[in-house]
């Protein structure tokens, strides 16, 4: 797949000041599509050794690690003048994290790459919420590089993730690499999902429109104030009685 000269597009979402942030070179191609811009390199050497190809994988890592990346892209050049691929050292590097109860996969940077991806879905979601393997899985084919080999090598990266923080019941672990158990992940979730619900349902109640959510007779239109929330009947009533 590897000529003498290849060329890496990576799309990122940004205004394009990333490409000065990280004193990268000027790149051989810009384009612009809404919030969303790609920029292509030209880049000197061989990568069809196994040592060549890790190298060229590491600096999509390092793309995705640094900024909003969403899709790389690898293919054959026929420019001849190019640049090599330590003009891209500025990019942050993917470090072991030495904290984390370790997995069995070396200095494996795409693993990483992976794996803290992963650890920032299960903030997005909540600790203790199940993520989606689909979400890891299209993270890792539309960054790294897709060669028909190497297919079943990614995924097994993204199934081993998966099935690492599933055994610890989608948390985090702590500096001391000590987790929470499944139970009180579960916990924690649950109280989380009960804190936001009643933020919602106060929010209204409590508002600046909350006579809009009362009939004539001055009692709570409990289906429209649920509706308007996006919560249950069932707690409204809750935190109505818990605020009487």
């Amino acid at each position: 797949m590897y000529q003498k000269n290849t060329k890496i597009s990576i799309t990122i979402k940004g205004d394009g000041s990333e490409i000065f942030d990280y004193s990268l070179p000027l790149p051989h191609y810009y384009t612009r599509n809404g919030d969303t811009y790609t920029i292509s390199y030209t880049i000197n050497g061989f990568f069809t050794t196994n040592k060549g190809i890790a190298y060229l994988n590491d600096i999509l890592a390092r793309f995705t690690l640094s900024m909003k990346v969403v899709s790389t892209q690898i293919t054959n050049s026929e420019e001849d003048d190019g640049i090599e691929l330590c003009c891209f050292q500025g990019l942050k590097s993917v470090v072991r994290h030495k904290d984390y109860e370790r997995v069995d996969v070396g200095q494996d940077n795409i693993f990483w790459a992976i794996k803290l991806y992963t650890e920032d879905l299960i903030r997005e979601s909540g600790e203790g919420n199940e993520v989606a393997y689909s979400l890891i899985e299209s993270f890792a084919f539309a960054r790294f590089v897709d060669r028909a080999k190497d297919k079943s090598t990614l995924k097994a990266k993204c199934r081993s993730v998966w099935n690492w923080y599933n055994n610890k019941g989608w948390t985090i672990p702590n500096r001391k690499g000590l987790g929470m158990s499944r139970q009180e992940g579960a916990k924690k979730a649950r109280e989380k999902r009960m804190a936001d619900t009643k933020r919602k349902i106060l929010s209204i109640v409590t508002g600046m429109f909350k006579d809009d959510y009362k009939s004539k007779n001055g009692t709570w239109n409990v289906s429209k104030i649920a509706k308007d929330s996006g919560t249950s009947r069932n707690s409204v009533m809750k935190y109505l009685k818990e605020m009487e």
